[in-house]
């Protein structure tokens, strides 16, 4: 019996402790001095319940300002997080609306004594359109390079390849594709997979699923090859005595990922001259002519040593010999 009442007087103890402090506090925020701020550019967030419309641009204005009142330190902390006016629509009854915005649709968050003193302005005006829902495909968008040790090692593989995107019907036809947000390569240090979200910038009123995106990036290590003795082609148009190169073949340097560079058969390079710099040349011309290269594989850069070479008429063999066989 006495274990009893003393877990009872402990109990009482612990409510009337809670009680004094929640007085205490209470106190504190009544004691403490109320503050007034204006928040400027506050922004207007349209929330759609009727699915078969959505909002054709951002309100107008599509920000406001609004005067809270409260304790400071409250003020402060909702300036420091930011707020929005959330506008709820329902049914909707014309294209073009007028709305009044509401004080309660202020969001304060958890935020204790603070008031909503006025909205300005009071009004938005905001349009309406029907909604369209279509799949389409994303796009992937990167920036920067990756690391000097590396090197890509295959095309980026993006998964799903679509989304459903919802939204204005004159918006959501004419899109051909979605981008993704700009990926950054020099933050990758290994193959993997990534998250990357899809950028609805410009798509006022459209929602998009998923909102985010499989985004598979293979790395490996970066090296070099020289190909040496490779042919510098040169070929006249029909008819026309054959060309030669000076130099006739060259070094070409491969770089890229291990798997690809060292997987190549060098037999698919092809070192060129186009035809067109090669018309209407006399026996005695030589020209200084650029060369292109042809049967690189993707992701690899190939760099000859010389970009240029110099190009002349063969001699014209004499009456009854053959070419190659003059002295």
């Amino acid at each position: 019996m006495a274990n009893a009442y003393q877990a009872l007087l402990q109990s009482w103890r612990l409510k009337l402790s809670a009680l004094g402090l929640s007085v205490f506090l209470w106190a504190v925020v009544q004691t403490e001095p109320r503050n007034q701020e204006t928040f400027s550019a506050v922004p207007v967030e349209i929330q759609m319940a009727d699915t078969a419309w959505a909002v054709s641009g951002p309100p107008m204005p599509a920000t406001v300002e609004l005067r809270l009142g409260g304790p400071a330190r409250e003020i402060i902390r909702l300036a420091r997080e930011g707020t929005s006016v959330r506008v709820p629509v329902g049914a909707i009854t014309t294209t073009d609306t007028l709305i009044t915005l509401r004080r309660e649709w202020v969001q304060l968050g958890q935020r204790s004594g603070l008031s909503v003193e006025s909205v300005s302005p009071s009004q938005v005006r905001v349009s309406f359109e029907r909604a369209q829902t279509r799949l389409v495909p994303v796009s992937a968008r990167v920036m920067g390079r990756v690391r000097d040790h590396l090197a890509l090692a295959a095309n980026f593989e993006v998964s799903p390849r679509l989304v459903r995107v919802r939204g204005p019907a004159s918006r959501i036809d004419v899109l051909d594709s979605i981008p993704l947000a700009p990926f950054d390569l020099s933050e990758v240090t290994r193959s993997g997979a990534f998250t990357v979200r899809v950028d609805t910038t410009g798509l006022l009123g459209a929602s998009v699923v998923p909102p985010t995106v499989t985004l598979g990036v293979r790395v490996e290590e970066l090296v070099e090859r020289v190909l040496d003795g490779v042919v510098v082609e040169a070929v006249a148009e029909p008819g026309e005595p054959p060309v030669l190169a000076d130099p006739p073949t060259i070094e070409v340097r491969l770089a890229g990922a291990r798997s690809i560079v060292n997987g190549f058969d060098p037999s698919r390079l092809r070192v060129w001259v186009a035809p067109e710099l090669l018309q209407d040349m006399a026996l005695t011309e030589e020209r200084v002519v650029r060369l292109q290269i042809a049967g690189v594989p993707p992701l690899v850069t190939a760099v000859p040593e010389t970009d240029r070479v110099t190009v002349r008429r063969a001699p014209e063999p004499v009456e009854g010999e053959r070419p190659g066989n003059r002295s």
